[in-house]
């Protein structure tokens, strides 16, 4: 297995080395949805940076001082301090730099997405749904190594911890692929629920303008639509006190006020809510359940950000 694959070279069997995040756009990019075009670093360079650098067994010794099962939470909260700190601080082996950079470096467009695809993560049973970092506008080989060892130590904070102690997962046997991403500024993005778990009858959409950031960290609160799940007829519309919209900066994001005009607009048409929705609709038949996806307009242009499988 390669330290590196493009979406387009993501095969069935490879799912355990890229994760479930990078394999659903991989599967959708394969069959003719628009999705940012994509690198994913590997579980494998995962692998090395911890066993060259003695990390693996660093980890073992935390995880090892008491019976996992038996940590209270504020151990938990120690280790996971602990573990941080020693993959922040932990210099890239050459030979791994030198094999990302001669990769990644040649085909990473000017202003890159990082984000996290662990084996398990957005799966039927685990969504891991922000419990690992991810990262927007980053640019530059440099920078995209420094996040990579950010998204490998996120693989141990408290929370994901915690959420792999209640699913009974192995948490020796944790590991994280990588999604490098073009950065993709849409105009207005959102979330959509393609069954809802209130009610599997309905459809749920909801939109910001802007970044998908400012709706998905809380920032920004979002319109919400109410769909016939089968039909997709808006049954019900709820406007949100539109203020402020996320943008990208010089580096990271920025929130700034909406303009005037856009304060008292919906950020989709009606005709976009029927785009979302037949998306929706498109990828459940793909991946055969209802989707909970991330999307962005880009002038006219739907693409999809993010699919997987709804969880309760």
């Amino acid at each position: 297995m390669k330290h590196v694959l493009s979406l387009a070279d993501i095969r069935p069997q490879d799912r355990r080395f890229v994760g479930g995040k990078a394999f659903s756009l991989a599967v959708m990019a394969q069959h003719g949805i628009q999705v940012p075009a994509g690198l994913v670093v590997t579980t494998r360079a995962y692998e090395h940076f911890v066993s060259a650098t003695g990390l693996r067994g660093r980890i073992l010794l935390e995880l090892n001082r008491k019976s996992f099962k038996d940590l209270r939470w504020e151990e938990m909260w120690d280790a996971s301090l602990r573990l941080r700190h020693l993959f922040l601080t932990t210099p890239m082996p050459e030979d791994l730099a030198a094999s990302l950079t001669k990769a990644l470096g040649p085909r990473l467009p000017e202003r890159c997405v990082i984000r996290s695809s662990a084996p398990g993560e957005d799966s039927r049973k685990a969504s891991f749904a922000g419990l690992h970092a991810s990262f927007v506008n980053v640019a530059g080989i440099e920078a995209v190594l420094e996040h990579l060892k950010l998204v490998w130590a996120s693989l141990w904070s408290d929370a994901a911890l915690l959420y792999r102690r209640e699913l009974g997962l192995d948490v020796k046997k944790s590991a994280m692929a990588v999604l490098i991403q073009d950065m993709v500024a849409g105009e207005k993005s959102g979330v959509v629920f393609g069954q809802n778990p209130q009610d599997p009858s309905q459809a749920v959409i909801e939109a910001v303008y802007g970044l998908n950031q400012g709706l998905v960290d809380g920032t920004v609160e979002p319109d919400r639509w109410i769909l016939d799940r089968e039909t997709g007829v808006i049954l019900t519309y709820h406007p949100a006190p539109k203020r402020d919209i996320v943008l990208p900066g010089e580096e990271g994001v920025r929130l700034t006020p909406l303009l005037p005009e856009q304060t008292q607009v919906p950020p989709l048409t009606e005709a976009e809510v029927a785009q979302v929705h037949h998306l929706a609709r498109r990828s459940e038949v793909l991946f055969g359940a209802p989707q909970d996806m991330e999307w962005t307009f880009a002038g006219e242009e739907l693409v999809t950000l993010q699919s997987r499988p709804i969880t309760t």
